[in-house]
C-alpha cells in the first residue's frame, strides 16, 4: 500500500516536498526534484536551508533566499500557512506551504511560467501597440489624465505632441499595408531615440501618434523635441528594396495654457497638426486660439456638406479640353459647393472631409449623373471628363452606377472620359483590374489622372490599356521656369508616345508653356489658357446651346477661339 501511495505520489504533476523547519530534506517527489534541481542542491541530504545557500547552491534566486527562509518560517509558527510566488532562475513557481505537527513543511509548488508570462502578454497587449511596442491610446490616455492631475497640484507646465506621417495613404495604396507597417515601425524606432528620459510617447491608431514632454523649460523642451524628430526622420526609409523620404506634420500643445483637460489639450494638439498641413506638410506647428476657431468651423463644414446634395448647394464648373493645336475637344466636370453663407467653395477644401466622413461616395454619384445628363444635352458631341474618388472607385455598384447613368441620361458612352488615379490599382490590384475592366466593356475611356505625383509606375500603364495620361499640373506650372519640371514633362509625354496613350497637360496658363509643350509633342492642353472652369452656360457657343452649332477653334498665336464647322 505504502509503495502505491509513493507511486502516485511520484506522478503528480505538482510538486510536493518535506522538509524540517531548518531545511533539511525529507521527502521530495519526482516533480520537486526536477523543479529545484534537487539532488544538485542538497548533495549533503543532512544540509539546512542557510547550508545550501552558504554553499552557493542557490544563487539563481532573485531575492535573497536566506530572507525568504526566515520570513517563511516566522509566518509559519504564526499562521500556520503561506502562499507566495518565487523566481529562481528563469522559472516563476508558485508555492503554498502548510505547518505539520508544528515542526515540519510541506510545500507544494507549480511552474507558472508560461501562465504568468501569457497574462503579463495579455496585459502588455492591452496597454501597447503592438506594431511599435508603444503605449496605445488607452495607456496613454491614463497616463495624461495622471499627469494633469499632478501638474495641477504643482503647478507646472507639460507638453503634448500630436503627429502623423504625410501622405500615409498613399504608401498603404502604392505599396500596400505591409509596406506602411514597416514605415510607422521605423518612425517608432527613431522617435524612441530622440525621447528624452521621462517622455511618453504613444500610437493612438493609424499613423496618429503622439508624445508628453515633462521636461523643464517648456516650450523650448517640447521645440526642440519636434526639432530631433523631424531631424531623425530626414534619412530614407528602405521598405522591399525602395527608399522612401517620409515626413511628418507635427502639432504642439502646452498645458495649462492651451486646455486645461485632456480632451481640449489633445484637441488643440491636432488643431496645430492641421495647420502644419496647411503650411505644408513636412514642419510642426504650435497651438494659438485661433486655431481652435478653424477647427470649430472645420466641424461644422463638415456637418453642413451633409445636406449640401439635398439644398441644392453643390454645382459643377466645367473646363474646357482643347488639342494643342487648337480644336476643343470637351470638358472636365469640376465639382464646386456654393455654401450659403460662406459662397463658392472649392474641392481642395470640402473633399478632404467628404472623405473621411465616407460623404464622397453620394457625392460622387451625384456628379456622375449631372455631369452625364448636362453632356448629354449638348447639340455637340463633345467629350465629358468625370472624376472618380478612390473611396467612389472601391464601391462594389461602380459600374453599374456608370452603366446606369449612360442609360437614363442617353449619353453615348464614347463621350465619356472616367478619371482615376494610380492609387486605385494597388490596395486591390486584381480587383482594380477587373472593375476597369467592367468600365471599359460599357463602352467609356480611362484616364490616369495625376500622373507623376505619386508614386507612378509604367507596370501600371503596362497592365491595364489606358485611353489617356494626365500630366499633373504642379508640373505643367514649372515649365521653362525649372529644368527639371521640363524634363519630367518631356518624359511623360516620351512615355505616352512609346505606349500609344495620348497625353492631356493640365494647368497651363501661358502661350509659353504651350509653346514648350507643342515642341514636346504633347498632344491635349488643359487650363486657363484655355479657359478658366466655370458655369456651362458661359461656353453654350461651344456646347452648341446657343442657335450656332459650329465649334469654336482656338487661335495659336493668341489664344483666343473663332468658329470653325470642324468636329471632333
Amino acid at each position: 500500500m505504502l509503495q502505491a501511495v509513493m507511486a502516485a505520489m511520484d506522478n503528480l504533476p505538482v510538486a510536493v516536498g518535506i522538509f524540517e523547519l531548518e531545511g533539511r530534506p525529507i521527502y521530495a517527489n519526482r516533480s520537486f526534484h526536477e523543479l529545484h534541481d534537487l539532488d544538485r542542491r542538497w548533495q549533503n541530504k543532512d544540509a539546512t536551508f542557510a547550508e545550501v545557500v552558504a554553499d552557493g547552491r542557490m544563487d539563481d534566486w532573485k531575492e535573497d533566499p536566506i530572507a525568504y527562509f526566515e520570513r517563511l518560517k516566522r509566518k509559519l509558527l504564526e499562521e500556520g500557512f503561506s502562499e507566495t510566488q518565487v523566481e529562481i532562475g528563469d522559472k516563476i513557481i508558485d508555492v503554498q506551504d502548510v505547518l505539520l505537527d508544528g515542526k515540519y513543511l510541506l510545500s507544494t509548488q507549480q511552474d507558472i511560467t508560461a501562465r504568468v508570462k501569457a497574462e503579463q502578454r495579455v496585459s502588455y497587449l492591452a496597454h501597447h501597440d503592438p506594431l511599435t511596442d508603444l503605449p496605445n491610446r488607452m495607456r496613454f490616455a491614463t497616463e495624461l489624465a495622471n499627469l494633469i492631475a499632478e501638474s495641477r497640484v504643482l503647478r507646472r507646465q507639460f507638453g503634448v505632441m500630436s503627429f502623423d506621417v504625410d501622405r500615409f495613404k498613399d504608401i498603404n495604396d502604392v505599396f500596400g499595408h505591409a509596406a506602411g507597417d514597416i514605415v510607422l515601425a521605423e518612425l517608432a524606432r527613431r522617435l524612441k531615440s530622440v525621447l528624452d528620459a521621462d517622455d511618453v510617447a504613444a500610437r493612438l491608431g493609424g499613423d496618429e501618434f503622439t508624445v508628453i514632454s515633462v521636461g523643464e523649460d517648456q516650450p523650448e523642451t517640447m521645440t526642440r523635441l519636434a526639432e530631433r524628430l523631424t531631424r531623425a526622420m530626414e534619412e530614407e526609409i528602405e521598405v522591399d528594396g525602395r527608399s522612401l523620404r517620409v515626413s511628418l506634420s507635427i502639432g504642439i500643445a502646452m498645458f495649462p495654457q492651451d486646455g486645461p483637460d485632456a480632451a481640449t489639450l489633445l484637441a488643440n494638439s491636432d488643431a496645430a497638426l492641421y495647420r502644419a498641413k496647411a503650411e505644408g506638410r513636412g514642419r510642426f506647428c504650435a497651438f494659438n486660439a485661433r486655431m481652435d476657431r478653424r477647427m470649430h468651423d472645420r466641424r461644422v463644414l463638415q456637418q453642413d456638406l451633409r445636406h449640401a446634395i439635398k439644398r441644392g448647394e453643390l454645382m459643377l464648373h466645367y473646363q474646357p479640353q482643347a488639342a494643342v493645336t487648337g480644336e476643343i475637344f470637351g470638358f472636365e466636370a469640376l465639382l464646386r459647393w456654393h455654401h450659403p453663407t460662406r459662397g463658392l467653395i472649392t474641392p481642395d477644401e470640402f473633399v478632404p472631409l467628404a472623405e473621411e466622413s465616407g460623404q464622397i461616395v453620394e457625392i460622387g454619384r451625384w456628379v456622375l449623373n449631372e455631369a452625364g445628363r448636362e453632356a448629354a444635352s449638348w447639340p455637340n458631341r463633345l467629350n465629358i471628363a468625370i472624376n472618380i474618388s478612390p473611396i467612389q472607385f472601391r464601391q462594389d455598384n461602380l459600374v453599374s452606377d456608370v452603366h446606369t447613368m449612360l442609360l437614363e441620361t442617353g449619353l453615348a458612352a464614347d463621350r465619356l472620359e472616367l478619371e482615376v488615379t494610380e492609387g486605385v490599382l494597388v490596395q486591390d490590384f486584381a480587383r482594380a483590374l477587373q472593375i476597369l475592366r467592367g468600365l471599359k466593356a460599357l463602352g467609356l475611356r480611362i484616364a490616369m489622372d495625376d500622373f507623376g505625383t505619386g508614386y507612378s509606375s509604367l507596370s501600371y500603364l503596362q497592365s491595364f490599356p489606358f485611353d489617356t495620361i494626365k500630366i499633373d499640373k504642379s508640373f505643367t506650372s514649372k515649365l521653362v521656369s525649372d529644368s527639371s519640371a521640363d524634363e519630367i514633362v518631356r518624359a511623360v509625354i516620351g512615355l505616352g508616345r512609346g505606349l500609344n496613350i495620348p497625353i492631356v497637360a493640365e494647368g497651363v496658363e501661358t502661350e509659353e508653356q504651350r509653346a514648350f509643350l507643342e515642341e514636346a509633342q504633347c498632344q491635349n492642353l488643359q487650363g486657363h489658357l484655355i479657359g478658366r472652369a466655370g458655369p456651362i452656360g458661359q461656353y453654350s457657343g461651344l456646347t452648341g446651346a446657343e442657335d450656332t452649332p459650329s465649334l469654336p477653334q482656338i487661335d495659336t498665336d493668341g489664344f483666343h477661339a473663332t468658329q470653325t464647322s470642324r468636329r471632333r
